[in-house]
């Protein structure tokens, strides 16, 4: 399958609009079935993965590295620095396998544990600076567990604005270009901090920021930069299925203006996907799954966005409109609407 494929801003990297974000891989709790997963995303055209040193508590960049072997040629990488996995995260690693096994086991005690796992956990990893020596630090052990001489995006990894040292980040980035080790660079996080974080550089080549359709947009995209965005699905979709699911007369109501079952995920998902595609329509969009069908549909959405471009999406329209106006929780339709 092919994928319809963007420029990366102006920083000369070009790659398919959908990429595979590596965050839930480890959801899958077996070595094999994360790799199949990996496969099932490549086959389907899907050529950006997006990872990260904390990622599966470590383990997350050593098999992306061994997945990536004899295809890093064909794909964008991005890995991130900033964060690492804590001595607890380490020994949790070790033991992530059957406490997964667990969770699938017994979904209403996985349901709990992920309802309370939105935010990182400091137990588990946590920042350990984004001064020069950390970033460096950061990158050769990226570059060693990636099983590669090179990056094509090296991120900032959730920073908080005073944390970071703008001018001599700025400048090892720029050396760490000019030596090959990454091709760009820039910062990932909510867009509220992204956007303050950014002011710092003056300009930033890529921002990657939430991009669901509950959170404000990134204001620090500039003319030749690059927008990535990421959990467009999560609480959204549980958030609207849960509503319309609430009563006859609202799951009548959305099927009537959308003409599509809303309390069914997977519709909601198909709408949330084109949601994103249609607002990042320059960038990358990230999508993370464990299961095959999913990265599929994923996939076929993205292949189709610009014949949906073409016939129009006024489904999707409709959709939003409800979005922003029905009281999804207390505060979000009123806020929206205004």
């Amino acid at each position: 399958m092919s994928l319809p494929v963007v420029d990366l801003g102006d920083t000369g990297i070009k790659t398919t609009t959908l990429g595979f974000g590596c965050a839930t891989l480890f959801r899958a709790p077996d070595a094999a079935e994360r790799l199949r997963l990996l496969d099932v995303a490549y086959e389907a055209g899907i050529r950006h993965f997006d990872v990260a040193p904390i990622y599966g508590l470590g383990r997350a960049e050593p098999e992306l590295g061994r997945f990536l072997r004899s295809r890093r040629s064909d794909v964008t990488v991005t890995t991130k620095f900033g964060q690492k996995p804590t001595l607890v995260g380490r020994y949790m690693a070790r033991v992530q396998r059957p406490l997964r096994q667990l969770l699938r086991s017994r979904p209403v005690v996985g349901d709990h544990v992920r309802a309370h796992a939105a935010t990182p956990s400091r137990l588990l990893y946590g920042e350990v600076g984004y001064d020069v020596a950390g970033a460096r630090r950061s990158l050769r052990k990226s570059l060693r567990q990636l099983r590669t001489d090179y990056v094509d995006l090296f991120l900032l990894h959730d920073p908080a604005p005073e944390s970071v040292r703008s001018a001599e980040i700025c400048a090892f980035l720029d050396d760490a270009r000019t030596a090959g080790l990454i091709r760009s660079w820039g910062i990932t996080g909510a867009p509220e901090v992204a956007d303050e974080v950014a002011q710092g550089f003056g300009r930033v080549p890529v921002l990657q920021v939430r991009g669901d359709v509950f959170t404000p947009p990134c204001a620090s995209i500039q003319d030749g930069s690059a927008l990535i965005t990421y959990s467009v699905l999560g609480d959204p979709l549980a958030r609207i299925v849960r509503y319309v699911r609430s009563s006859d007369a609202a799951r009548e109501r959305w099927h009537a203006a959308t003409g599509a079952d809303c309390g069914d995920p997977e519709v909601v998902s198909s709408f949330l996907l084109r949601a994103a595609f249609q607002a990042n329509s320059a960038g990358v969009v990230l999508f993370g799954a464990t299961r095959p069908p999913h990265i599929l549909m994923a996939s076929v959405i993205a292949g189709q966005g610009r014949h949906l471009a073409v016939r129009g999406n006024s489904d999707l329209d409709s959709f939003m409109s409800l979005v922003r106006t029905e009281p999804l929780t207390p505060g979000i339709g009123a806020r929206s609407a205004s």
